[in-house]
Protein backbone atom coordinates (compact mmCIF):
# COMPACT_ATOMS: atom_id res chain seq x y z
CA UNK A 1 0.00 0.00 0.00
CA UNK A 2 1.72 3.29 -1.12
CA UNK A 3 1.95 5.96 1.91
CA UNK A 4 -0.23 9.46 1.37
CA UNK A 5 1.83 12.25 -0.90
CA UNK A 6 2.43 15.37 0.71
CA UNK A 7 3.77 18.05 -1.09
CA UNK A 8 6.66 19.50 -0.01
CA UNK A 9 6.48 23.87 -1.24
CA UNK A 10 10.15 25.59 0.03
CA UNK A 11 13.18 24.97 1.46
CA UNK A 12 14.21 21.78 3.60
CA UNK A 13 13.19 21.69 7.14
CA UNK A 14 16.08 23.10 9.16
CA UNK A 15 15.23 21.98 12.99
CA UNK A 16 12.59 19.19 13.78
CA UNK A 17 14.65 16.47 11.99
CA UNK A 18 13.76 13.46 14.18
CA UNK A 19 10.04 13.95 13.86
CA UNK A 20 10.49 14.64 10.53
CA UNK A 21 12.36 11.86 9.55
CA UNK A 22 10.75 9.14 11.83
CA UNK A 23 6.69 9.66 11.92
CA UNK A 24 6.39 11.97 9.49
CA UNK A 25 8.58 9.92 6.43
CA UNK A 26 7.11 6.64 8.27
CA UNK A 27 3.51 8.11 7.36
CA UNK A 28 3.78 9.71 4.60
CA UNK A 29 5.35 10.08 1.08
CA UNK A 30 7.10 13.73 1.05
CA UNK A 31 7.48 15.27 -2.46
CA UNK A 32 9.40 18.20 -2.61
CA UNK A 33 7.76 21.23 -5.32
CA UNK A 34 10.13 21.72 -8.20
CA UNK A 35 8.67 24.46 -9.96
CA UNK A 36 10.15 28.13 -9.92
CA UNK A 37 7.46 30.28 -11.01
CA UNK A 38 3.72 30.59 -10.94
CA UNK A 39 3.12 29.31 -14.93
CA UNK A 40 5.26 26.16 -14.33
CA UNK A 41 3.43 25.10 -11.45
CA UNK A 42 -0.10 25.63 -12.89
CA UNK A 43 0.93 23.36 -15.57
CA UNK A 44 2.28 20.44 -12.76
CA UNK A 45 -0.89 21.18 -11.44
CA UNK A 46 -2.98 19.76 -14.18
CA UNK A 47 -0.36 17.49 -15.31
CA UNK A 48 -0.87 16.00 -12.01
CA UNK A 49 3.37 15.69 -11.79
CA UNK A 50 2.64 15.51 -8.04
CA UNK A 51 -0.29 13.16 -8.23
CA UNK A 52 -2.43 12.69 -6.33
CA UNK A 53 -1.33 14.10 -2.83
CA UNK A 54 -3.27 14.70 0.52
CA UNK A 55 -1.51 17.23 2.04
CA UNK A 56 0.31 20.94 1.59
CA UNK A 57 3.23 21.69 3.88
CA UNK A 58 4.78 24.80 3.64
CA UNK A 59 7.43 24.43 6.81
CA UNK A 60 9.25 27.80 6.07
CA UNK A 61 6.88 30.92 5.65
CA UNK A 62 9.44 33.12 3.60
CA UNK A 63 9.85 30.64 1.31
CA UNK A 64 7.40 28.60 -0.85
CA UNK A 65 5.59 31.40 -2.31
CA UNK A 66 7.41 31.36 -5.90
CA UNK A 67 3.57 30.46 -7.01
CA UNK A 68 2.51 33.72 -5.61
CA UNK A 69 -1.35 34.02 -4.24
CA UNK A 70 -3.00 30.34 -3.80
CA UNK A 71 -6.32 32.13 -5.45
CA UNK A 72 -9.23 30.15 -6.64
CA UNK A 73 -7.15 29.41 -10.46
CA UNK A 74 -5.05 27.36 -8.02
CA UNK A 75 -7.34 26.06 -5.80
CA UNK A 76 -9.56 24.71 -8.57
CA UNK A 77 -6.63 22.72 -10.13
CA UNK A 78 -5.83 20.93 -6.30
CA UNK A 79 -6.80 17.33 -6.80
CA UNK A 80 -9.84 15.98 -4.47
CA UNK A 81 -7.53 13.81 -2.63
CA UNK A 82 -5.99 17.38 -0.72
CA UNK A 83 -7.26 17.41 2.80
CA UNK A 84 -5.04 20.34 4.50
CA UNK A 85 -2.47 22.84 3.60
CA UNK A 86 -0.43 23.57 6.86
CA UNK A 87 1.95 26.60 6.82
CA UNK A 88 4.46 27.87 9.01
CA UNK A 89 3.87 31.64 9.80
CA UNK A 90 0.58 33.18 11.60
CA UNK A 91 -0.87 35.25 8.80
CA UNK A 92 -2.50 33.68 5.94
CA UNK A 93 -3.21 36.72 3.40
CA UNK A 94 -1.57 34.88 0.76
CA UNK A 95 -4.25 32.26 0.51
CA UNK A 96 -7.94 32.29 0.04
CA UNK A 97 -8.49 30.26 3.30
CA UNK A 98 -12.29 30.03 2.44
CA UNK A 99 -12.24 28.98 -0.65
CA UNK A 100 -9.89 26.34 0.72
CA UNK A 101 -12.54 25.72 2.81
CA UNK A 102 -15.65 25.59 0.46
CA UNK A 103 -13.11 22.38 -1.33
CA UNK A 104 -13.34 20.45 1.87
CA UNK A 105 -9.44 21.61 2.78
CA UNK A 106 -8.45 22.80 6.03
CA UNK A 107 -6.09 26.08 6.24
CA UNK A 108 -3.78 25.53 9.19
CA UNK A 109 -1.15 28.05 10.34
CA UNK A 110 1.72 28.55 13.20
CA UNK A 111 -0.53 30.44 15.35
CA UNK A 112 0.91 29.86 19.03
CA UNK A 113 4.57 29.41 18.12
CA UNK A 114 4.81 32.95 17.86
CA UNK A 115 2.54 34.87 20.53
CA UNK A 116 5.35 35.64 23.44
CA UNK A 117 7.79 36.51 20.55
CA UNK A 118 5.40 39.25 19.23
CA UNK A 119 3.84 40.38 22.46
CA UNK A 120 7.48 41.06 23.96
CA UNK A 121 7.94 43.48 20.83
CA UNK A 122 4.64 45.09 21.55
CA UNK A 123 5.56 45.53 25.01
CA UNK A 124 8.38 47.04 23.76
CA UNK A 125 6.82 49.39 20.90
CA UNK A 126 4.81 50.31 23.62
CA UNK A 127 7.61 51.55 25.64
CA UNK A 128 9.10 52.96 23.00
CA UNK A 129 6.36 54.99 21.93
CA UNK A 130 5.45 56.96 25.26
CA UNK A 131 9.07 57.40 26.39
CA UNK A 132 10.06 58.39 23.11
CA UNK A 133 13.47 55.57 22.73
CA UNK A 134 13.76 55.99 18.94
CA UNK A 135 14.41 59.95 19.37
CA UNK A 136 16.72 59.16 21.97
CA UNK A 137 18.85 56.65 20.19
CA UNK A 138 18.91 58.45 16.96
CA UNK A 139 20.36 61.24 19.14
CA UNK A 140 22.45 59.30 20.96
CA UNK A 141 24.07 57.47 17.48
CA UNK A 142 25.19 61.10 16.34
CA UNK A 143 28.35 61.34 19.02
CA UNK A 144 27.47 64.74 18.93
CA UNK A 145 27.43 66.88 22.40
CA UNK A 146 25.29 69.33 21.18
CA UNK A 147 22.32 66.71 20.18
CA UNK A 148 22.76 64.59 23.16
CA UNK A 149 21.86 67.64 24.98
CA UNK A 150 18.80 69.39 23.14
CA UNK A 151 17.34 65.56 23.04
CA UNK A 152 18.03 64.77 27.05
CA UNK A 153 16.12 68.18 27.80
CA UNK A 154 13.42 67.45 25.50
CA UNK A 155 12.39 64.21 26.15
CA UNK A 156 11.51 64.38 29.51
CA UNK A 157 8.61 67.58 28.42
CA UNK A 158 6.95 65.34 25.69
CA UNK A 159 7.17 61.47 27.24
CA UNK A 160 4.61 59.85 29.54
CA UNK A 161 5.01 56.74 31.73
CA UNK A 162 2.11 54.16 30.14
CA UNK A 163 0.89 53.60 33.64
CA UNK A 164 -2.28 54.38 34.27
CA UNK A 165 -2.99 54.86 30.57
CA UNK A 166 -5.66 53.20 28.70
CA UNK A 167 -4.03 50.32 25.95
CA UNK A 168 -6.75 49.86 23.37
CA UNK A 169 -6.44 46.71 21.69
CA UNK A 170 -8.06 45.97 18.12
CA UNK A 171 -8.56 41.97 18.15
CA UNK A 172 -8.31 40.06 21.08
CA UNK A 173 -6.58 37.17 20.15
CA UNK A 174 -4.03 35.01 22.01
CA UNK A 175 -0.81 37.08 20.97
CA UNK A 176 -2.57 40.40 22.19
CA UNK A 177 -4.14 38.51 25.55
CA UNK A 178 -0.59 38.50 26.23
CA UNK A 179 0.25 41.58 25.53
CA UNK A 180 -2.79 42.65 27.86
CA UNK A 181 -0.90 40.83 30.74
CA UNK A 182 2.09 41.85 30.15
CA UNK A 183 0.91 45.73 29.89
CA UNK A 184 -1.25 45.22 32.42
CA UNK A 185 0.87 43.45 35.07
CA UNK A 186 4.20 45.05 34.67
CA UNK A 187 3.35 48.50 33.21
CA UNK A 188 0.11 49.28 34.87
CA UNK A 189 -1.76 50.21 31.71
CA UNK A 190 -5.65 49.81 31.80
CA UNK A 191 -6.80 47.18 29.03
CA UNK A 192 -9.94 48.45 26.64
CA UNK A 193 -10.41 46.28 23.43
CA UNK A 194 -12.76 45.72 20.54
CA UNK A 195 -13.38 42.63 18.51
CA UNK A 196 -16.03 41.29 16.33
CA UNK A 197 -16.43 38.48 18.69
CA UNK A 198 -16.32 39.37 22.14
CA UNK A 199 -14.26 38.05 24.83
CA UNK A 200 -16.13 35.25 27.27
CA UNK A 201 -16.44 37.43 30.89
CA UNK A 202 -13.71 35.06 32.80
CA UNK A 203 -11.37 36.82 30.19
CA UNK A 204 -12.67 40.06 30.67
CA UNK A 205 -12.26 39.66 34.26
CA UNK A 206 -8.99 38.46 34.24
CA UNK A 207 -7.52 40.80 31.70
CA UNK A 208 -9.39 43.61 33.71
CA UNK A 209 -10.70 44.31 30.08
CA UNK A 210 -13.15 46.56 28.95
CA UNK A 211 -14.92 45.72 25.60
CA UNK A 212 -16.34 48.22 23.15
CA UNK A 213 -19.08 47.97 20.72
CA UNK A 214 -17.09 49.61 17.70
CA UNK A 215 -13.71 50.36 16.56
CA UNK A 216 -14.33 54.66 16.77
CA UNK A 217 -15.38 54.07 20.18
CA UNK A 218 -12.30 52.50 21.55
CA UNK A 219 -10.47 55.02 19.21
CA UNK A 220 -12.15 57.52 21.34
CA UNK A 221 -10.89 56.43 25.09
CA UNK A 222 -7.30 54.87 24.24
CA UNK A 223 -3.86 56.20 24.41
CA UNK A 224 -2.37 54.30 22.36
CA UNK A 225 -3.50 51.73 19.92
CA UNK A 226 -1.96 48.14 19.39
CA UNK A 227 -3.50 46.59 15.90
CA UNK A 228 -3.86 42.31 16.10
CA UNK A 229 -6.12 41.59 13.15
CA UNK A 230 -5.61 39.54 10.56
CA UNK A 231 -5.68 41.21 6.96
CA UNK A 232 -8.53 41.03 4.84
CA UNK A 233 -10.68 42.48 2.79
CA UNK A 234 -12.67 44.08 5.54
CA UNK A 235 -9.30 44.78 7.33
CA UNK A 236 -7.53 46.70 4.79
CA UNK A 237 -6.98 50.15 5.85
CA UNK A 238 -8.87 50.29 8.94
CA UNK A 239 -7.15 52.96 10.36
CA UNK A 240 -7.73 55.48 7.72
CA UNK A 241 -8.35 59.22 7.82
CA UNK A 242 -11.48 58.51 9.35
CA UNK A 243 -9.80 56.72 11.98
CA UNK A 244 -7.21 58.61 13.14
CA UNK A 245 -9.69 61.63 13.53
CA UNK A 246 -11.44 59.20 16.04
CA UNK A 247 -8.56 59.12 17.96
CA UNK A 248 -7.63 61.32 21.36
CA UNK A 249 -5.42 64.18 20.85
CA UNK A 250 -1.86 63.23 20.77
CA UNK A 251 -2.20 59.09 20.94
CA UNK A 252 -0.27 56.56 19.57
CA UNK A 253 -0.15 54.14 17.36
CA UNK A 254 1.11 50.47 17.58
CA UNK A 255 1.18 47.62 14.31
CA UNK A 256 2.21 44.64 15.12
CA UNK A 257 0.13 42.84 12.99
CA UNK A 258 0.22 43.50 8.91
CA UNK A 259 1.37 46.78 7.01
CA UNK A 260 -1.70 46.81 5.06
CA UNK A 261 -4.43 47.57 7.78
CA UNK A 262 -2.63 51.17 8.09
CA UNK A 263 -3.08 53.92 5.73
CA UNK A 264 0.55 55.21 5.83
CA UNK A 265 -0.31 58.75 4.07
CA UNK A 266 -3.52 59.05 6.87
CA UNK A 267 -0.78 58.35 9.59
CA UNK A 268 1.56 60.36 7.74
CA UNK A 269 -0.96 63.03 7.84
CA UNK A 270 -1.76 62.47 11.39
CA UNK A 271 1.51 62.72 12.83
CA UNK A 272 2.70 65.64 11.08
CA UNK A 273 -0.28 67.45 12.51
CA UNK A 274 0.36 65.93 16.28
CA UNK A 275 -2.64 64.41 15.94
CA UNK A 276 -0.59 60.75 16.56
CA UNK A 277 1.74 62.08 18.90
CA UNK A 278 4.08 58.57 18.45
CA UNK A 279 4.43 55.42 16.47
CA UNK A 280 5.89 51.83 16.06
CA UNK A 281 5.39 50.02 13.15
CA UNK A 282 7.04 46.16 12.88
CA UNK A 283 5.37 45.82 9.41
CA UNK A 284 4.75 48.53 6.84
CA UNK A 285 2.01 48.87 4.08
CA UNK A 286 4.68 47.99 0.83
CA UNK A 287 7.11 45.61 3.01
CA UNK A 288 10.24 44.95 2.50
CA UNK A 289 9.66 49.13 0.84
CA UNK A 290 9.86 51.08 3.76
CA UNK A 291 7.55 54.35 3.72
CA UNK A 292 10.68 57.16 3.47
CA UNK A 293 7.98 59.56 5.01
CA UNK A 294 8.04 57.60 8.13
CA UNK A 295 11.30 56.90 8.36
CA UNK A 296 12.61 60.41 8.82
CA UNK A 297 10.02 60.97 12.10
CA UNK A 298 12.28 60.68 14.71
CA UNK A 299 9.00 59.85 16.76
CA UNK A 300 8.32 56.43 14.80
CA UNK A 301 9.97 53.36 16.24
CA UNK A 302 10.36 51.08 12.85
CA UNK A 303 11.48 47.28 12.94
CA UNK A 304 11.83 44.63 10.03
CA UNK A 305 9.20 42.93 10.41
CA UNK A 306 10.79 40.89 13.24
CA UNK A 307 8.14 40.71 15.94
CA UNK A 308 7.89 36.76 15.64
CA UNK A 309 12.02 36.65 14.95
CA UNK A 310 13.24 34.36 17.38
CA UNK A 311 14.46 31.07 17.16
CA UNK A 312 11.66 29.02 18.75
CA UNK A 313 9.29 30.61 16.66
CA UNK A 314 10.68 29.05 13.85
CA UNK A 315 11.36 25.76 15.17
CA UNK A 316 7.72 25.97 16.43
CA UNK A 317 6.47 27.11 13.13
CA UNK A 318 8.21 23.84 10.92
CA UNK A 319 6.76 21.76 14.05
CA UNK A 320 3.24 22.75 14.17
CA UNK A 321 2.84 22.33 10.04
CA UNK A 322 3.92 18.67 11.09
CA UNK A 323 1.80 18.17 13.75
CA UNK A 324 -1.56 19.57 11.44
CA UNK A 325 -1.09 17.10 8.89
CA UNK A 326 -0.56 14.22 11.16
CA UNK A 327 -3.38 15.32 12.88
CA UNK A 328 -5.85 15.21 9.53
CA UNK A 329 -4.51 12.84 7.41
CA UNK A 330 -4.43 9.02 7.92
CA UNK A 331 -2.30 6.37 6.75
CA UNK A 332 -4.71 5.99 3.58
CA UNK A 333 -4.92 9.56 2.95
CA UNK A 334 -8.51 10.28 4.88
CA UNK A 335 -9.68 12.51 6.76
CA UNK A 336 -8.82 11.58 10.81
CA UNK A 337 -9.45 14.02 13.03
CA UNK A 338 -9.12 18.23 12.50
CA UNK A 339 -5.37 20.75 13.18
CA UNK A 340 -4.82 21.86 15.92
CA UNK A 341 -4.22 25.36 14.68
CA UNK A 342 -7.21 25.80 12.25
CA UNK A 343 -7.79 29.14 10.44
CA UNK A 344 -10.90 28.32 8.25
CA UNK A 345 -12.72 26.08 10.48
CA UNK A 346 -16.42 28.28 9.48
CA UNK A 347 -15.83 27.72 5.67
CA UNK A 348 -14.63 24.32 6.09
CA UNK A 349 -17.37 23.08 7.92
CA UNK A 350 -20.16 24.49 5.94
CA UNK A 351 -19.17 23.09 2.89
Amino acid sequence: MSKPIVLHIGEPIKYNHDIYNNEFSRRFQVIRNEEPDRASFIQALKEKKYGDFSAIFRPHFQTGGEMGQWDDELISLLPPSVRIFASAGAGFNWADVDALGRRKIWYANGAGASDEAVSDTGLYMLLSVFRNFTRSQLAARTCDPAKFTEVHKLTATISASPRGHILGIVGLGNISKKLAYKAGTALGMKIHYYDVVRSPPEVEKELGATFHESLHDLLAVADCVSLHTPLNKHTEDLMNTEAFAAMKQGARLINTARGEVVNEDALVAALRSGKISAAGLDVHYHEPQVSKELAQMENVTLTTHIAGGVLDTRINFELFAMKNILSVVGEQGEFIGKPFTPVNTQAFESA
